[in-house]
């Protein structure tokens, strides 16, 4: 493999340089949030100010967290059971390679669907339960799973299967030894924009009915005029967001790592 150009290594103080003017930027941003919200009785009914929406949080971080917890537990569940599938679905297709070609088309096409507007089906058919959210989240979750999984399969090198193939490698030992280690990087490319995705459909899910979660929160700060509830659920939505990506990041590195 021909090594990395340099002019496309960002050196390390370059890193460090873009830290900081993120720190700078996020800091301007408070700043300008604070003297509006304080200021202007418009953007204070809006979207309030940090500082209340600190205070507020002070106050209610009991239900905030427990309401945080439980988009938690959906967005996971979904996430797990649309990456067992996908690779349920994958598995039979190296099985019955001309399956993958068929699926494929009908995969993307079912995309033109907007999946977000399946979420008052699921609580009509499961209630709004916990099953319903997690339903939702396993929907709109599975797509980038599986492509990027048959993308990934698609650019292994035909050499490698023809060379299985001469020494008679049964199909099992090539998803072991070969589909799947060679498929890792496509397989976390696409486990990272679902686990952003599973907490979206998680939470649009509890905009049509739930007990509890930060997408009922947020539909009732919009419905109650509750700016720091709006404010304090958006953010939490926000970090657990990058939460679930984090967590995918760092088991990449790892289990990369460790099958080189």
């Amino acid at each position: 493999m021909r090594p990395m150009s340099p002019k496309f290594i960002i050196p390390k103080h370059q890193h460090l340089k873009n830290r900081y003017l993120y720190i700078i930027l996020i800091a301007l941003v408070l700043v300008a949030w604070e003297y509006f919200g304080q200021s202007s009785n418009t953007v204070r009914l809006l979207i309030s100010s940090p500082s209340n929406v600190v205070s507020y949080f002070s106050a209610e971080y009991s239900s905030l967290l427990t309401a945080t917890g439980t988009t938690l537990l959906e967005s996971v569940l979904g996430l797990l059971i649309a990456t067992s599938f996908s690779f349920g679905i994958m598995i039979i297709c190296f099985y019955f390679p001309k399956f993958l070609n068929f699926i494929m088309p009908v995969m993307i096409g079912s995309q033109v669907v907007p999946l977000i507007v399946l979420a008052p089906f699921f609580i009509l058919l499961l209630g709004i339960g916990l099953s319903s959210k997690v339903a939702m989240a396993a929907l709109i979750s599975f797509f980038p799973v599986f492509v990027n999984f048959g993308t990934g399969i698609k650019a292994i090198p035909q050499e490698i299967n023809e060379f299985a193939h001469i020494n008679q490698t049964t199909t099992w030992r090539r998803i072991i030894n070969i589909y799947f280690p060679l498929s890792l990087p496509s397989i976390f490319s696409g486990l990272k924009i679902a686990a952003t995705l599973s907490v979206i459909g998680a939470i649009v899910a509890e905009f049509t009915g739930a007990k509890i979660g930060l997408g009922k929160n947020l539909f009732l700060s919009a419905k109650r005029l509750e700016p720091e509830l709006m404010m304090s659920s958006l953010l939490l939505s926000t970090l657990l967001g990058a939460l679930m990506f984090g967590v995918i990041l760092i088991l990449e590195r790892k289990i990369i790592t460790y099958n080189k």
